[in-house]
């Protein structure tokens, strides 16, 4: 079995790894890197059989509908993935079209990828050409997986993953097969997180500081969003709330598929209380009374929360409180930095309250090592992460397991 890296190398984004083995090649995610600049995976050379996608976040998928232009492989993905993928998806057309004057795909190549996908659940082994494959709960985001692909040899790829419990998803007890090879994500490798509920007190605290002005959630839209809106439920937060930009539809799409949640009931609840909105009017009146908004984007790098951080900016009873991943080179990774706003149109001095909370969807760095410990592989290959060169010695010196950092273009025999 040979595993050719096209992307997610010493990087978080464009995840693309093609397994080759027994006359079938299987391509594990085929994602894009959004910022600072976008950048493509390779192009695979050879005739894909079969495209397994761990969860519907764009590093992951963003860049699926393009292989439709040139070939018509399987997609394997859950069922909830796929729909939040199209939403995804089609939002990247029409950013877009809007931002560079044109996209990698169009409509009708997504049109395309949807007639060849078949949708898998969870625990249910199933045939990618003459290799088998299986989906386990990657606990990351509703419909997220860890992806096994078995042939002369087994290998696993964790996908984004998170073994915490949160209101929205649950990772439960997965039982691996024997691993020949596990391909990890190293995000948050030789970090930890804070205790969450600590996080979740402190958040809260800090919300009910500002009971009578506005409190800003950029959120990303599939995930985040909903979590926050369970969380505020739980702590029983009697103000106004709105759900603003794409978090509207990825929140209906996660209850259609409720399967993939721990309770349909408590986010149905909350959807039923949130105030939803769809105009500048709207968007206005928030402005000007108050209240809690949890909208797009989650770095800051589009979506009504520029809109809300302009005019609030200088507000004296406001606060900004992110809760999501900021990669290098984001407006929200800068703001946190300087305190300025900035994108490629404008740049402003934000002199209202900035925090940050920990909510983290993937695993820290213990809870990986446990993990790798307990799938007990012959082999570890650590992607998905800024430093994965120092975590692959780190499981070489603590767990006395063989891992690489591999580069974009290489190949590995497992």
């Amino acid at each position: 079995m040979i595993i050719k890296f096209l992307g997610g190398c010493d990087e978080v984004g464009r995840e693309a790894f093609l397994v080759k083995d027994n006359n079938t090649n299987v391509l594990l995610e085929y994602g894009v890197e959004l910022q600072p600049e976008i950048l493509l995976p390779l192009i695979p050379n050879v005739q894909v059989d079969g495209v397994l996608i761990s969860h519907a976040h764009l590093d992951h998928s963003g860049m699926v509908p393009l292989l439709y232009k040139f070939q018509t492989p399987k997609l394997f993905t859950t069922p909830a993935t796929l729909d939040l993928m199209n939403l995804l998806l089609e939002d990247y057309i029409k950013v877009g079209k809007i931002t560079r004057n044109y996209a990698e795909y169009t409509k009708a190549d997504i049109m395309k990828m949807n007639k060849h996908a078949i949708p898998q659940g969870y625990n249910k082994r199933f045939r990618v050409g003459n290799l088998q494959a299986e989906f386990f709960d990657a606990g990351h985001i509703p419909g997220s997986a860890s992806m096994f692909v078995s042939g002369s040899k087994n290998v696993l790829y964790t996908g984004d993953i998170n073994t915490i419990d949160t209101y929205l998803v649950r990772y439960g007890t997965q039982k691996y097969p024997k691993l020949d090879c596990l391909i990890t994500e190293s995000t948050y490798a030789g970090r930890e997180h804070a205790d969450r509920k600590n996080e979740e007190k402190r958040f809260i605290e800090k919300i009910k500081e500002h009971e009578n002005g506005l409190v800003m959630l950029p959120a990303f839209a599939v995930g985040r969003a909903q979590e926050l809106l369970l969380m505020l439920q739980e702590n029983n937060i009697g103000r106004e709330i709105y759900l603003d930009g794409m978090g509207q539809k990825a929140a209906d799409i996660i209850l259609f598929h409720k399967n993939y949640i721990n309770d349909a009931d408590k986010l149905r609840k909350a959807l039923r209380e949130v105030n939803f909105v769809r105009t500048k009017k709207q968007r206005n009146k928030i402005l000007r009374e108050g209240g809690i908004v949890i909208t797009t984007s989650g770095m800051l790098n589009g979506g009504p929360i520029l809109y809300y951080l302009n005019k609030a900016r200088d507000f004296k009873d406001a606060c900004l409180l992110i809760t999501g991943y900021q990669a290098e080179g984001t407006p929200g990774k800068k703001l946190l930095e300087t305190g300025y706003f900035e994108n490629e149109e404008t740049r402003f001095k934000v002199n209202i309250e900035i925090q940050r909370y920990n909510f983290s969807g993937h695993a820290g760095g213990t809870e990986l090592l446990n993990l790798i410990r307990k799938a007990a592989p012959k082999k570890v290959v650590c992607v998905h992460g800024d430093n994965t060169k120092k975590f692959a010695n780190d499981i070489k010196s603590k767990l006395g397991i063989e891992a690489i950092a591999p580069k974009i273009g290489e190949n590995i025999e497992v």
